[in-house]
């Protein structure tokens, strides 16, 4: 039976369970390409095939026994089909041979190298062939021999043969995933579209879209009669299709995954946090190990149909979280962390880790068998967040850990949106009077926030080690300012320039060290928290070593022009928390204390809020 025009539509869409006896009926003609290092299975892969196929059991082992993910491109010359193998020979070469075997091979799929007819002579010229001329000889005549001793070493072998046999076409699929070609003719191109695919799974590049196969698994275990099985396919695949659109948008990736890149498949992260919630870790040394687990455990129709409640009471619960303005900062702000130089002991996780910590909690409250309400849920973030304090964070320098400095700022800013607000929404036509404790709580753009790369940024300047450097930045400052310095920038610029040849006499000069000190830090006063805050790549690249007062004009430009300046970093550039400020020329130590217990009442404040128990 040839391939069909509808059949061969259904293969190229998307991956689908494709049966080892629909290979053989339609005569699927496999080529696997010279740069495959070529079959390499042992007696022992092949013998404990060979048992799982025996064993398979349909009613305690689900409606077919999945062989793994078979990655092909397709290629029709004419009215034949070709599918070049790109992951998942092993496998299929064991099943080529065991067909053979069992005399099937008249009947079966078409497979061979690409660059030697090596399967040929190995099965058909038994006698013309050294088993060590090659790797490939080698391995493949040692899983034939494995075979044949196999079967002379059991009893009722015939029997034996004729259930692996029919085990085999009716009960064994391919998880069939084809090579998107995106409509592209040039075959060079598709060529490397190949070699990059090959290449990026063997690498671990990329994980097969574990969500696809897993997809194709729900799908083709509902058993029940056809209209019912199709009305609940389709129910399933828009239910998996409306997740992955959610998880996909900007709000909910990043409240879920911090700064992680968007994969192409989001919907692989909520599989993660549930497995890892169900079972507390995910086996690193299998391939695809949340859909082989789901493999294994599902049995029946109605194992399978468990597992689905369980998958989308987690995505439920998750997008819950993400509607509570309260639940979306303190999650968001622990996803957000960086990975800090020293973590304590009890230092919350990150990322899928930290939420199918959270689901755990959520799912049965641990030591007991009643669901914890959701004070109780809040009560256990919050005691997370405060884990994630460090507790001398006044202390923190850039030097010795930047990124517990950029968590601090980044709880700095989120804090602002919860600390003294109403954790009550109004009713739909009520205002708030404005009143802090009135207000409601906001949400805090983590989508804008982790879009962009982040800098812990110098407030005031870091001191130049050469005058020169130091002199020539402020003729070109001067040059920009149309001569116009503020005065006690004018004044260094004077002192600088009067002594232009011999710089190294300022050395002495008590009032040039005096307007140093007070217009540039120091090198140790530069890495401290009160001189610290939050700017993107951009804009601080674009200010970067100026003194305040252009800093300051600059961000104000690039405020204008679209940039994000988080609402710590603002209100250090307006001086909010400086009583009658000094000016907006430097950054003075009235300016850096006011902003330093400005932290200190900030975190304080959200420490006890955190410590604080609601009933």
């Amino acid at each position: 039976m040839e391939i069909s025009k509808e059949s061969l539509s259904k293969y190229l869409e998307k991956p689908i369970p494709v049966a080892v006896a629909e290979l053989c009926n339609r005569k699927f003609d496999f080529v696997i390409p010279s740069y495959q290092r070529g079959y390499r299975w042992t007696k022992k892969e092949v013998v404990r095939l060979i048992i799982d196929l025996l064993s398979y059991n349909k009613a305690k082992d689900g409606n077919f026994y999945c062989l793994q993910p078979l990655v092909v491109r397709h290629i029709q010359v004419g009215d034949h089909h070709y599918w070049r193998v790109i992951d998942g020979q092993q496998r299929l070469t064991s099943i080529f041979l065991l067909l053979h075997y069992l005399s099937y091979n008249n009947g079966g799929y078409s497979l061979e190298y690409e660059r030697d007819n090596v399967l040929s002579r190995v099965l058909t010229d038994t006698q013309n062939f050294d088993p060590d001329e090659t790797c490939e000889v080698y391995h493949l005549s040692n899983a034939l021999n494995a075979i044949d001793s196999f079967f002379k070493n059991i009893s009722d072998s015939e029997n034996q043969k004729k259930l692996l046999l029919k085990n085999i076409l009716e009960n064994c699929s391919f998880i069939l995933y084809v090579m998107r070609d995106n409509d592209i003719k040039d075959q060079d191109i598709l060529d490397d579209m190949e070699h990059d695919l090959f290449n990026n799974l063997n690498s671990g590049k990329i994980s097969l879209t574990e969500s696809e196969l897993i997809k194709a698994l729900l799908l083709h275990n509902i058993g029940e009669e056809k209209l019912v099985k199709e009305i609940k396919q389709v129910s399933i695949a828009e239910e998996l299709d409306n997740m992955e659109r959610v998880l996909r948008e900007d709000d909910m990736w990043y409240f879920l995954a911090g700064d992680r890149h968007k994969p192409s498949s989001c919907i692989d992260y909520l599989y993660k946090v549930w497995h890892l919630a169900t079972y507390e870790q995910i086996p690193n040394d299998i391939d695809y190990p949340i859909f082989s687990k789901l493999e294994d455990d599902i049995t029946s129709d109605i194992i399978m149909l468990e597992k689905w409640k369980e998958i989308k009471k987690c995505f439920y619960t998750i997008t819950g979280w993400y509607s509570d303005p309260l639940l979306y900062n303190l999650i968001g702000y622990l996803e957000g962390r960086k990975i800090p130089r020293n973590q304590r002991e009890g230092y919350p996780p990150y990322h899928e880790e930290l939420i199918a910590k959270l689901y755990r909690y959520s799912s049965l409250k641990e030591g007991g068998n009643k669901l914890p309400t959701k004070q109780e849920l809040l009560k256990y973030i919050k005691g997370l967040c405060r884990d994630s304090i460090p507790g001398n964070y006044l202390e923190l320098r850039f030097d010795t850990d930047k990124n517990a400095v950029f968590n601090l700022l980044l709880l700095l800013n989120v804090a602002m949106m919860i600390n003294h607000k109403s954790q009550n929404k109004t009713g739909k036509d009520e205002k708030s009077s404005g009143k802090g404790n009135n207000t409601s709580i906001g949400r805090f753009p983590f989508h804008v926030f982790h879009s962009l790369n982040w800098n812990v940024e110098h407030i005031s300047p870091q001191n130049h080690k050469d005058k020169s450097k130091l002199y020539n930045s402020l003729c070109e400052l001067k040059q920009e300012y149309d001569n116009k310095l503020p005065k006690e920038v004018e004044a260094l610029f004077n002192k600088l320039d009067t002594n232009k040849d011999n710089l190294e006499s300022l050395n002495s000069d008590p009032e040039f060290i005096a307007l140093s000190k007070e217009l540039i830090a120091d090198k140790q006063d530069v890495m401290l928290l009160r001189n610290l805050t939050l700017l993107t790549e951009h804009d601080n690249k674009g200010i970067g070593n100026k003194f305040y007062f252009d800093k300051r004009n600059k961000l104000n430009e690039y405020q204008s022009q679209g940039s994000f300046i988080p609402a710590s970093t603002l209100n250090v550039f307006s001086k909010w928390h400086t009583v009658n400020p000094d000016g907006y020329i430097l950054w003075g130590t009235k300016d850096q204390e006011a902003y330093l217990l400005a932290i200190k009442n900030t975190i304080s404040d959200f420490i006890k809020y955190c410590d604080h128990v609601t009933e």
